[in-house]
């Protein structure tokens, strides 16, 4: 087939495949020209941006209810409604003669713990402190980690953080149940937030 320059400004008679390597560069193609379904299988799910977030200072509750850690949350705004975030939660802690509990948020809901059932409390993590009596033990620092990818489906900024309760005695964050000496360690925690394309 010959090819035709058009008065109308159109080009017939070139086959598929006819242009020489090169003669079209991305800035030739419209935007949202190209779809995720003419894209090569594996493309998706790449990662766009990471957001870090740090606490080095002390933090400690006697509450029995779910509060915030203070210092230790980190915020995002996805680029996509279909992409998700995976957050990785990392939280250095210690406590005696109680129960410390740990969930995560993203903003005011709930997101990554167990199944309500009867009186038991939901959360991604609980542990029960040693006995003060057991001297360097209950002064020692645990570590706790919450890997999830969520789902938000939002354009709009969203804080991820991670709230904790006790049963009455005193949850740490990066401490243990004692300090003021070079025995015992102060620790970091930290946030994670990685937006993944669909």
């Amino acid at each position: 087939m010959p090819i035709t320059i058009n008065g109308s400004g159109t080009v017939t008679g070139i086959s598929a495949g006819g242009l020489p390597d090169g003669s079209i560069t991305s800035d030739d193609l419209a935007a949202g020209a190209v779809t995720a379904a003419k894209l090569a299988a594996g493309v998706g799910g790449k990662i766009l941006q990471v957001v870090q977030a740090v606490k080095t200072d002390a933090f400690s509750t006697a509450s029995t209810s779910f509060v915030d850690i203070t210092s230790y949350s980190a915020s995002i705004t996805p680029s996509s409604a279909s992409n998700k975030i995976l957050v990785i939660a990392d939280v250095s802690f210690g406590g005696a003669d109680g129960y410390m509990l740990f969930k995560l948020l993203r903003n005011s809901t709930d997101i990554y713990i167990g199944d309500a059932s009867g009186s038991d409390a939901q959360a991604f993590y609980s542990a029960y402190g040693q006995p003060a009596s057991n001297g360097y033990l209950a002064n020692s620092t645990a570590r706790t980690n919450a890997t999830f990818l969520d789902s938000p489906a939002t354009t709009s900024s969203i804080t991820y953080k991670v709230q904790t309760r006790t049963n009455g005695p005193t949850v740490y964050v990066n401490r243990g149940h004692h300090s003021g000496s070079n025995q015992f360690a102060r620790t970091a925690s930290s946030i994670i937030l990685l937006e993944v394309a669909a």
